[in-house]
């Protein structure tokens, strides 16, 4: 009985502790009142007040001022952007001042094989993060720093083509064959595709531009680095973080190209009356198209790690009648340190899967010159084929019943392991493995059915092809890093192995005659030219290794001198066997003139000014495998003793001295961060040199056997200036206005085409469309730029109304009677400058962005004009202005003239947004809510009178060539929602 007594009375007992520590910690919940402010005294508004480890918190008032339900002594975290964090204990009447953060030189920089504080970086790197992306839909990540990044040309020539991308190129082209498009690095993965990531899982985007910091990719740096990082884990320890994502985005069709109507073309008489009026424009293209994205994430931190994941959906349609393109995207990261953070693991993986429909964009061609009068579909209901012109189509009939599309899988995969060695506060030592992974694939579905135009004119019963193709990439590197701090003078040093494989695949059949269309490719099959021996059947595969070992030293002297320099040696399968490896220094000095003793007095002004120069070696090796060896391919089948047998031929000479195309580049520029942070840029200089250009040149026969060879001889110049401004116009904490200026100027050179075995006076570079054209629009001798248009100058027009061109003699000759010597440079379609200048206001919570971008000092050959802009034109239908303006002139275009050259300088309105955040005091569940309306391409100032020069083909070596299949324009208008909350 005692013992039962004495239990109830420690159940007593502890009950009554129990309720006076909950009594206790009731009473410890207290309300703090504070104030938040910065160093002028102002007050902070929209400062996020958060309990440390927790998601309770809010935001400061209009007045500065906040209040938080919290225990006393709680430690409370401040933050906003552009200040400094900053902790204190809670206690009510606290007083806080923010300090501004001059550290956008601290900010941590993304760069090749690590990251360094921005205030380090002694090369030309520009990093974009995500609150300075644009906003509205976008067709890849690389639309998101589009206008952002001086002397990074970001161009969409189909923007409302839901399976286009954008064009990408740093600072000019500078190749002949290889790619002129930068090297794409995504989370340390190179060669990755934009494609497979969503661009809401973009966290930064950093570009390398010049070889000093380029270098360490070796043969694939000469074209500059784009380095996408993504989102890993976030927020505090213990807190999960949810993120809804969403847009639904309007193309509206631009004002469509101004042709004959239907009774005009009657009265010209231009062609045979069929008795219809067709808008066949109109027919095949819809005045308004759609894109939907949908996306949600998922994030934490934990005290040992962290771990994302997101899903994206996309669906969305095309301005043609046919295209679409819908996608589903998942994506996992996640990090584990155990072993008292000296073990680490970290592992991503992207999967993405799409299907596309394809249109066909020469049918804009046909749909602007085509005769109105002619019937979409007979009394029967049947598509009406047309017999004139010869291989004329309907191009509602092949854009209705064609069946063309593709399913594409794209995985990113990567996994890797960290071992910290020493981590102590002078020295630090990790090394890392890591395997990478990407794989694509895409499988092409083809048919035309027995009543298309193609069957008509071929004279076969309907087509089907099957083609599927496939790419992966294995990667294995392995880091070590060292960081040693000694007073003044701090060493960061990374050394890596690199091994990579790329393989590729093909298989595909073709079939022709079917006798029923309802099968359509799945019955591929049934056609009788298998059985009659004529299907076509094709394989291939290829494969390459690319090995390197490369290393970067940096060196920091008491955060004034900064030095870095690095070194990749690299091999690779696809270089002859005299050439299989190359060299790669680079080397980088900068100097933090306000940092220096005796140049203090410049802080008064300047908080960071920071000359710099670079000089590096890169290359490029983008070309085909096996390029350097001899190869033989089939050549027909011959009948020999009444068997057919397979010939084969030499495709291509062994080159066993086939290397890297190299590029050697000089840097130097200035960095500067002025009056009181208010005022941020830099201004550089840049000179890069490629030489051993790949090139295919005639191959003496003997020694060789194939008649030509591609073999490293050129040589191209390439200078410009870069100049970026950022400035805080006003800087209250109401209202707030910075405005930014990007412009950069350059041009290419060829100045080697030749060498002593090999000999070339000139390149002619894109052949005019069209059966039997001998002419082509460029070309580039030594000595002159590239992008420079070859053809006859225009002369004026005779009392007949016909084309005149000069002659050599500088006598006016009708252009009926051109002689090619009488040739010569009329333009450049390379635009000498790229300008863009954006703006950004806020206002308590609204937001508001405007971006401009131009292009100016180039021409454009206006394509439209020469094929359809006079009335001699041999199409069908025209331009109306081949009535009015031209009216005068009675011949066609017949030869490249400046006649049909017009200057395309441009100034647009490229994107407009306007925003609304909306962030509850209590933020326990939703942390903030943001609505915004974008309009992009709203509208386009220029005196060119083709299609809105923008989209105007401004990146590769044939810039400047404006196409009638034009994908059409429009202006897109995007709502969109971001909610976040715990």
């Amino acid at each position: 009985m005692k013992m039962k007594r004495k239990k109830n009375l420690c159940y007593r007992l502890l009950m009554l502790l129990a309720v006076m520590f909950f009594a206790l910690d009731v009473s410890a919940q207290t309300t703090i009142n504070g104030h938040v402010k910065d160093e002028t005294g102002d007050a902070v508004i929209g400062a996020s007040v958060v309990v440390k480890g927790t998601s309770n918190g809010t935001v400061t008032d209009f007045d500065g001022k906040f209040s938080l339900k919290c225990q006393a002594g709680a430690t409370l975290v401040f933050t906003y952007i552009g200040y400094n964090p900053q902790e204190q204990p809670a206690k009510n009447g606290m007083e806080i001042t923010l300090k501004e953060d001059v550290a956008q030189l601290n900010e941590v920089v993304v760069v090749g094989y690590g990251s360094m504080a921005k205030k380090e970086i002694s090369s030309s790197v520009v990093q974009i993060s995500k609150d300075q992306f644009n906003q509205g839909a976008a067709s890849d990540p690389m639309a998101l720093i589009a206008g952002k990044v001086a002397g990074l040309n970001v161009a969409a020539t189909a923007d409302a083509n839901p399976n286009a991308m954008t064009d990408i190129q740093v600072r000019g082209a500078g190749s002949l064959t290889a790619s002129n498009g930068p090297l794409v690095v995504i989370d340390g993965i190179a060669g990755g595709d934009l494609r497979n990531i969503a661009t809401q899982d973009v966290e930064s985007i950093t570009v390398l531009k010049d070889a000093g910091s380029a270098a360490i990719y070796g043969t694939r740096g000469a074209n500059g680095v784009i380095l996408v990082t993504t989102k890993k884990g976030s927020g505090s320890a213990g807190v999960t973080n949810v993120t809804y994502d969403s847009y639904i985005a309007l193309n509206i069709q631009k004002p469509r190209v101004d042709i004959l109507s239907t009774d005009e073309f009657r009265r010209s008489r231009r062609g045979q009356d069929y008795g219809a009026d067709t808008d066949w424009w109109g027919e095949i293209t819809r005045p308004v198209s759609y894109s939907l994205n949908q996306y949600i994430s998922l994030d934490s931190s934990t005290k040992n790690g962290y771990f994302g994941l997101s899903v994206n959906y996309k669906k969305g349609n095309g301005l043609d009648i046919v295209s679409g393109r819908e996608e589903y995207g998942g994506r996992f990261v996640g990090e584990q340190r155990v072993l008292n953070n000296r073990l680490q693991f970290n592992s991503s993986l992207s999967a993405r899967k799409v299907h596309e429909k394809w249109g066909n964009d020469g049918l804009f061609d046909t749909a602007l010159t085509m005769n109105p009068t002619i019937p979409v579909k007979n009394p029967d209901g049947t598509y009406y084929q047309p017999n004139s012109p010869t291989d004329i189509h309907n191009p509602v009939n092949d854009l209705k019943e064609n069946v063309s599309q593709g399913d594409r899988i794209y995985l990113l995969g990567n996994a890797d392991v960290k071992l910290n060695i020493l981590q102590l506060e002078q020295h630090n030592l990790n090394t890392s493995l890591s395997y990478a992974l990407q794989y694509n694939d895409l499988k092409e579905n083809f048919y035309t059915p027995s009543t298309s135009s193609e069957s008509y004119w071929n004279g076969y019963d309907g087509r089907a092809r099957i083609n599927y193709q496939k790419w992966w990439t294995n990667r294995l590197e392995y880091l070590i890093n060292y960081t040693m701090t000694l007073k003044h003078h701090q060493l960061k040093a990374v050394l890596g192995y690199s091994w990579e494989r790329s393989m590729w695949e093909q298989s595909g059949n073709e079939n022709m005659g079917f006798v029923y269309d309802a099968l359509s490719y799945h019955g591929i099959g049934n056609g009788s030219y298998l059985r009659d021996g004529k299907a076509n059947l094709w394989a291939g595969s290829s494969e390459s290794t690319l090995i390197g070992f490369f290393g970067r030293v940096n060196y920091n002297f008491n955060d004034m001198i900064y030095a870095s320099a690095s070194m990749r040696r690299e091999g690779s399968t696809k270089f002859g066997a005299n050439k299989k490896w190359g060299s790669f220094p680079s080397a980088s000095l900068a100097w933090e003139i306000v940092n220096t003793p005796f140049a203090q007095s410049l802080q008064q002004t300047f908080q960071s000014l920071k000359p710099r120069v670079s000089y590096g070696v890169t290359g490029r090796s983008d070309f085909n495998a096996y390029q350097s060896i001899a190869t033989y391919s089939t050549r027909g089948a011959y009948l020999i003793d009444n068997q057919w047998i397979n010939g084969y031929a030499p495709s291509l000479n062994a080159n066993p001295d086939l290397a890297w195309e190299k590029s050697t580049a000089f840097n130097v520029g200035i960095d500067f961060v002025a009056l009181k942070s208010r005022l941020r840029g830099s201004i550089e200089y840049f000179d890069r040199r490629s030489q051993d250009l790949l090139y295919n040149y005639t191959a003496p026969q003997p020694p060789f056997i194939y008649n030509t060879i591609l073999v490293n001889v050129g040589t191209t110049k390439n200078t410009g200036i870069e100049v970026a401004l950022d400035y805080d116009v006003i800087a209250k904490k109401a209202f707030k206005w910075t405005t930014g200026v990007n412009w950069s100027m350059g041009d290419t050179k060829l100045t080697k085409l030749s060498s002593d075995a090999y000999q070339m006076a000139y390149l002619d570079l894109y052949q005019k469309p069209g059966p039997g054209t001998s002419e082509y629009f460029f070309r580039v001798e030594e000595g002159g730029k590239i992008g420079q248009f070859y053809g006859y100058e225009h002369a004026g027009i005779d009392e007949n109304g016909l084309l005149l061109i000069y002659d050599n003699d500088g006598n006016k000759v009708p252009a009926a009677q051109a002689d090619p010597s009488y040739k010569r440079t009329i333009g450049n379609g390379a635009p000498k400058h790229f300008l863009s200048w954006s703006n950004s206001f806020t206002y308590k919570k609204w937001d508001l962005s405007l971006l401009f971008r131009s292009a100016l000092g180039y021409e454009i050959f206006n394509m439209r004009k020469y094929g359809m802009g006079l009335k001699g034109a041999g199409t069908d239908n025209v331009l109306r202005t081949a009535y009015t303006d031209y009216a005068d002139v009675n011949s066609s275009g017949g030869i490249i003239s400046s006649y049909f050259l017009e200057k395309g300088d441009y100034v647009k309105l490229d994107n407009v947004t306007l925003g609304y955040t909306y962030a509850p005091k209590n933020r326990q569940l939703v942390e903030s809510l943001r609505v915004y309306l974008t309009a992009k391409n709203v509208f386009t100032l220029t005196g060119y009178k083709g299609n809105d020069p923008s989209i105007v083909t401004s990146t590769g070596i044939t810039p400047g060539i404006d196409s009638n299949s034009a994908y059409p324009q429009a202006t897109q208008v995007s709502l969109g929602v971001t909610l976040r909350f715990h």
